[in-house]
């Protein structure tokens, strides 16, 4: 089941999502590219464990990669927010493991928001019973800058959780969500700092926001809702100002049984609505378009020429993939994949030694900590120094070196310390007696 899709820098497209195909009856996550065509490139599943992990969202980079964000629910709690970086072959670079912290559990995304800068995840966890918003930014290359579990030191008192988020030129965060039985509009700081939440349908006994928008003019919210009042249920469009006042609001037809799962704004500024609307028994994909005053805006009264990028005529057709399964157990199962071995150890002679299949990097911040695996990089540093610390030996070891063997007949006698950078932070260290 498809949970995104972004067209990609070659006009073709990139999705993500969840399939039973690679580990039945439990689903994992996938990531496919389409060409401009709609014929399959490639596609990859990420295989964990025996257990329901999805894909969420999936956002193509400015180096001709994607990055993916997805859901695993392995028997390791820390071990479940993570953000998958693949080159433009489908080739896994690395993934980063958001671990969670003491005061926190049951965290789940729900959409990911990327710019030139920095990519947010939007979601909810529990601090500790209460269900709350929760955010993680990142730079473009997955290293965290700051997490926010909204109200948890403000006061707020805010129960609820995250949906979508965007930003405005200022670099603020605005971000549709719930607060109790509430449509919720929340405001927060590029730092992430809380700024604002407000309570869009205040008479609401249940409810909540799922989709926003900010139009161009930087200060006008599109914000998709649903709520109810009494037993009536409300399928709504809103448009606010950035304090959360309603400006208008128009109502979806049919709003027993509907639900919105994804908008976006066209290039003259209209906003496209796709859902799914359940009518006597029968679900329908909907598709609606209004214009920046939500009125239904269906027919451009000039005529456009529309030209296809794809040579050929396009026929519709069902893609059955044969994708390659990624297991990404190993580091994790057998720890020695990511560690530096040397041997014989004791030696007198001439030693061997085997850099890492992996690289894994762990970091932590503000009582938050991450783990890296790596799949390919440029070089590692291997640095060896006596028990006084003074440093007798340093060397480069480029990614396909997989082994590298060094005499040291001609050292004293005594212990030395082995250990192998990546970018400055130590990943592996072994201690070598020379006899």
């Amino acid at each position: 089941m498809p949970s995104n899709i972004e067209q990609t820098l070659d006009k073709g497209f990139i999705l993500c999502g969840t399939t039973t195909l690679f580990n039945p009856p439990f689903t994992d996550p996938f990531i496919m590219k389409l060409d401009k065509c709609g014929e399959l490139e490639w596609c990859k599943g990420l295989v964990y464990d025996n257990t329901n992990d999805g894909g969420i969202s999936v956002k193509p980079t400015a180096d001709g990669g994607y990055v993916m964000d997805a859901v695993f629910y392995g028997d390791d709690p820390n071990n479940r927010i993570r953000m998958i970086k693949f080159d433009g072959s489908g080739e896994l670079l690395w993934y980063k493991i958001y671990n969670r912290d003491s005061t926190m559990n049951s965290e789940f995304i729900e959409k990911m928001y990327s710019d030139q800068s920095n990519f947010l995840l939007s979601g909810f966890c529990y601090n500790p019973n209460w269900q709350r918003p929760y955010y993680i930014q990142t730079d473009t290359a997955g290293n965290e800058t700051w997490r926010l579990i909204y109200s948890q030191h403000t006061g707020f008192g805010f129960v609820g959780n995250a949906w979508s988020s965007t930003r405005d030129q200022h670099g603020n965060y605005y971000s549709a969500g719930t607060r109790e039985n509430y449509p919720e509009l929340l405001k927060f700081s590029g730092q992430g700092y809380e700024l604002m939440n407000v309570d869009l349908e205040p008479t609401a006994n249940m409810g909540g926001a799922s989709l926003i928008i900010l139009l161009p003019t930087d200060t006008t919210c599109i914000i998709d809702a649903a709520w109810a009042v009494g037993s009536t249920i409300y399928y709504a469009i809103l448009k606010t100002d950035t304090l959360g006042n309603i400006i208008k609001t128009t109502y979806l037809p049919d709003p027993d049984n509907s639900s919105s799962m994804w908008a976006t704004l066209t290039f003259d500024h209209k906003v496209l609505l796709n859902g799914i609307n359940t009518l006597n028994g029968s679900s329908r994909i909907v598709l609606s378009k209004f214009n920046s005053e939500l009125n239904y805006d269906s027919v451009y009264t000039q005529h456009f020429t529309y030209d296809s990028l794809c040579p050929h005529q396009i026929v519709s057709d069902t893609i059955i993939p044969s994708c390659g399964a990624l297991g990404l157990q190993e580091p994790f199962s057998n720890p020695g994949s990511a560690t530096l071995k040397i041997y014989p150890n004791p030696s007198s002679n001439k030693i061997t030694i085997e850099f890492p299949k992996y690289v894994v990097v762990k970091t932590g911040q503000s009582g938050f900590g991450s783990t890296t695996v790596y799949y390919q990089w440029k070089s590692t540093t291997l640095e060896v120094s006596d028990l006084s610390g003074k440093e007798i030996f340093e060397k480069e070891i480029i990614h396909v070196q997989n082994i590298l063997e060094m005499n040291v007949s001609g050292w004293q006698r005594g212990m030395y310390y082995f250990r192998l950078l990546y970018n400055n932070q130590i990943i592996s260290g072994v201690k070598v007696v020379v006899e």
